[in-house]
């Protein structure tokens, strides 16, 4: 949950509205979740088996959406029909083990949820805590939800625990009311889980108060909570609102999470109101795994209601919200564009192009992602596309166990070389 607080009654007869900042989250959410059990379950020649999906903020599972005159399904049912969804697709013919989560510190709140949302939801199956069976065409996936009561904080160590003695792959999806219901020391706890990723709103609209040292109690619980003491130092307010303003808060909060979050890999999402460069919030990916990051990379392509914030230099992806489209008289939707998939070539034209020249004697495209996938909104089918083109145009050659790839358009691997093929500036675009 984040904006207003939402509150839900035990018996559904009250539910919250959902804002479309919400609404998008949770689309995004949903996408990634399919994509991501399909890619580690169902792609590998033995993919991961077991996985822990945590809803640290859970609500209660359903809210009311204005727009359609209709209810609208939260975050826990999204997490379970995402999940099975990923499954069919799968087809693997061996079981997975999935346990969900579900967290919230009222208790209305999860009898809500288990009592109404989940039952109008047709998961009444799923209420009881036991482990049930969803059949299917193919093999068994095997699924138990636990429902917790209580601070996300307070029940964190316990969580990790569990998914400790499971192993596996966990997600963490924590959209909490606001900046101190998470401490760094938390995020630094899960990420020190092996497979494990999280998916945090981070409230980066508030900072600002925070840098300008107007409410100095605030500020001493924001670094205590945060660890930040030595981020964020720009002092003028009136930077925060122009491109350059964003784009620190953007790389600091990166900064900050990779440095005292122990996160390998940082990507941020934008949230922003009615087109403006001033974010309100960001989705912050964490992960170990490169792979994480090119999944969510390329769930936040598939999505339609989406903009690229690419003149903005903000790395991520920008919500508009309702009011803008219908001030603009535009549809809730973005369609990918010719000249947005060309930008973003060309990000990359600059940013791979240089490091490709830095190594004439090649460099893995493992690494080449590594190096660079946080700095850009290219997905890794983006990746693939410009180096065929480089290919194309003769520039380089890729090399796999020794022997130079022949084709026009070719699946690049993680271990393939990428190698000039004579040493001259790159320069596509």
């Amino acid at each position: 949950m984040s904006g207003t607080q939402a509150t839900w009654s035990a018996d559904g007869s009250h539910i919250p509205f959902i804002d479309p900042h919400t609404k998008a989250k949770h689309q995004i959410l949903e996408t990634y979740l399919e994509n991501l059990i399909y890619t580690l379950y169902g792609k590998a020649r033995r993919g991961v088996t077991t996985f822990t999906f945590v809803d640290g903020f859970c609500g209660g599972g359903m809210y009311y959406d204005q727009d359609n005159k209709t209810e609208w399904q939260g975050s826990p049912i999204r997490f379970i029909e995402a999940i099975r969804a990923g499954y069919k697709k799968s087809k693997r013919h061996y079981d997975l083990n999935v346990k969900f989560i579900f967290i919230d510190n009222n208790p209305d709140h999860l009898a809500c949820l288990k009592n109404y949302s989940m039952l109008k939801a047709g998961l009444g199956e799923l209420v009881n805590g036991q482990p049930h069976e969803f059949k299917s065409e193919v093999g068994k996936l095997v699924e138990e939800c636990e429902f917790l009561c209580g601070e996300f904080e307070n029940l964190v160590n316990e969580i990790i625990l569990k998914i400790d003695i499971r192993k596996g792959h966990s997600f963490f999806f924590l959209d909490p009311f606001g900046w101190t219901d998470v401490s760094m020391q938390s995020i630094r706890k899960i990420n020190c889980l092996r497979g494990s990723e999280i998916l945090y709103t981070y409230m980066i609209n508030s900072i600002k108060r925070f840098v300008l040292d107007r409410d100095e109690k605030d500020k001493d619980t924001f670094n205590r909570m945060l660890e930040a003491e030595e981020y964020y130092k720009l002092d003028n307010l009136n930077n925060f609102e122009r491109t350059g303003g964003q784009c620190y808060l953007r790389n600091e909060s990166m900064r900050l999470f990779r440095d005292k979050g122990k996160a390998k890999y940082v990507f941020t999402f934008s949230m922003i109101p009615r087109g403006d460069v001033s974010v309100l919030y960001y989705l912050m990916h964490l992960s170990q795994k490169l792979t994480a990051l090119e999944v969510i990379k390329e769930s936040f392509w598939q999505e339609n209601n989406l903009d690229y914030q690419y003149y903005f230099e903000l790395y991520g992806h920008g919500f508009k919200t309702a009011d803008f489209y219908e001030e603009n008289q535009l549809e809730l939707k973005f369609d990918i564009t010719k000249n947005s998939e060309d930008f973003c070539l060309q990000k990359l034209d600059t940013s791979l192009g240089n490091i490709i020249r830095n190594n004439q004697d090649g460099i893995m495209f493992s690494e080449l992602c590594h190096q660079t996938m946080e700095c850009n909104p290219a997905s890794k089918e983006h990746y693939t596309r410009y180096i065929n083109l480089l290919r194309n145009e003769k520039e380089v050659e890729i090399l796999r166990n020794g022997e130079i790839v022949k084709g026009r358009k070719v699946d690049l691997y993680k271990k393939d070389i990428i190698k000039l093929t004579r040493y001259k500036q790159l320069s596509f675009f």
